[in-house]
């Protein structure tokens, strides 16, 4: 991929959203927890909307996203990756996703750092905002359900 070339960016985010929808699709209708089925429902649902706003990006529309800063509760350092299971429990999901989450933000973050075009640069940089906030989110979760937990 020309990470210098729009259409081929997009087309590369617009598959990995497909591809995190489809993975957490997959899991909400294989895990047992409901909790863990509903969480990735949720997460495949928030994947779809990312998709469905990308196929609608045009380069000129970058200019107007706002980068802001995102917490990191740094949680993912500490935590071991997951393989799903059925069975899996909701702490174990949350894991699971957190790492997967915290993958995509990465990627995103090195593309950007690759990207010599300011606008494809910018727009990695939105893509990694978006996964930090995902990432963010689950491990508030992690944090209230997991960490204090007893």
């Amino acid at each position: 991929m020309d990470l210098n070339n729009f259409k081929e960016v997009l087309t590369f985010a617009i598959r990995k959203e497909a591809e995190a929808y489809n993975l957490y699709t997959t899991y909400s209708q294989l895990a047992k927890n409901l909790g863990t089925k509903e969480m990735f429902k949720e997460l495949a649902q928030q994947e779809q909307k990312h998709r469905e706003i990308l196929q609608g990006v045009e380069k000129k529309d970058v200019a107007e996203y706002k980068l802001e800063k995102i917490s990191d509760l740094k949680i993912s350092e500490f935590v071991d990756d997951e393989e799903f299971s059925p069975e899996m429990d909701y702490a174990s999901a949350l894991r699971l996703a957190i790492k997967r989450e915290e993958f995509a933000q990465r990627l995103y973050s090195l593309m950007a750092e690759k990207a010599d075009d300011p606008e494809l640069k910018k727009l990695f940089l939105v893509l990694a905002q978006e996964e930090s906030k995902h990432k963010l989110k689950l491990e508030s979760q992690y944090d209230d359900a997991v960490t204090w937990e007893g």
